[in-house]
């Protein structure tokens, strides 16, 4: 029992790096012309908001792939192809997630950084979850306890960014 709690919460720690650092970069690294272009849907509300961005699309995704290279470093995956589709796709459905998110917060007069509990902290988590699926999911516990975990780690981080000044909300 003692040897399992700890394995337990290294795989945990493990599957949520990749998402985690792609939903971070973005607050430090993303900025410029917004992913929607300023484009309306058909119900005259922006598709994502000027939150989402190009670069930070981008960056987000990159991080996650960089997280995924970094641990096949660490602790090799079964090849260096494989460790960089994870990273890819944990990132890529990270940051689709959350783009996803904000589709959903405007169509619900939600602006940019106002709060939506759950989908806030939640949308990038099942978004990793959702894209890295065709390539296998890890044992039903390690990914129920990071969706668990999740909301309280999301909330702990967005005031350490708020306090850093990085972010306008500490939500």
């Amino acid at each position: 029992m003692i040897k399992i709690v700890p394995l337990l919460i290294f795989n945990i720690i493990w599957f949520i790096l990749p998402p985690y650092i792609a939903n971070m970069a973005p607050v430090i690294w993303g900025g410029g012309p917004p992913l929607d272009g300023g484009r309306l849907f058909f119900d005259g509300k922006r598709l994502l908001g000027k939150a989402k961005t190009i670069r930070g699309t981008f960056v987000g995704i990159l991080a996650g792939t960089i997280v995924g290279l970094l641990q096949h470093i660490v602790y090799p995956f079964p090849s260096l192809g494989y460790a960089l589709l994870r990273g890819f796709l944990l990132g890529a459905g990270a940051i689709g997630g959350d783009i996803v998110g904000s589709f959903i917060k405007r169509r619900f007069n939600i602006e940019s950084g106002d709060a939506a509990p759950l989908l806030d902290q939640l949308d990038f988590m099942i978004g990793a979850i959702i894209l890295i699926s065709p390539l296998g999911l890890p044992p039903l516990e390690i990914i129920l306890m990071s969706i668990l975990i999740t909301p309280f780690v999301h909330l702990i981080s967005n005031a350490v960014w708020y306090l850093a000044g990085k972010k306008e909300v500490w939500w």
